[in-house]
């Protein structure tokens, strides 16, 4: 995966979050020239920190 490689191994930057129909929705840069959306109920977020 691209997000594995670059100056911080393992480490995606996030760029904000949002929660839209219950879903967190958190856009992160992959490089310089591409963005993408990492996804997750939020209701299964909230039940794996319990």
């Amino acid at each position: 995966m691209d997000e594995r490689e670059g100056y911080v191994p393992n480490v995606a930057y996030s760029c904000g979050a949002m929660v839209h129909d219950r879903t967190l929705m958190l856009p992160y840069a992959i490089a310089d020239s591409f963005t993408t959306f990492a996804t997750m109920p939020l209701d299964l977020l909230l039940a794996a920190m319990d």
